[in-house]
């Protein structure tokens, strides 16, 4: 669990840009979600055995703004 929380903590120090990340951590259901502006990721236990845990990891587009390497005007060549 506290591998999950160093990963989500990552992510949002990581970012190229200074966009905002909220990370929880639910103990009593096994959860982690890392909430950003463009996706939300959650990750849950799903089983454990002995020493041995299964996690599954979720990733859903919020729709944001998304990337445009070409800015919000699109494709304009020079003299035009």
């Amino acid at each position: 669990m506290r591998a999950l929380v160093c990963f989500g903590l990552l992510l949002a120090a990581t970012s190229a840009q200074a966009q905002t990340y909220t990370t929880v951590v639910n103990s009593n259901t096994k959860t982690v979600t890392t909430t950003g502006p463009t996706a939300t990721a959650t990750t849950v236990m799903t089983s454990k055995s002995g020493s041995t845990a299964t996690y599954t990891t979720t990733i859903t587009k919020n729709g944001g703004s998304g990337y445009q390497p070409m800015g919000s005007g699109g494709y304009s060549p020079m003299g035009r």
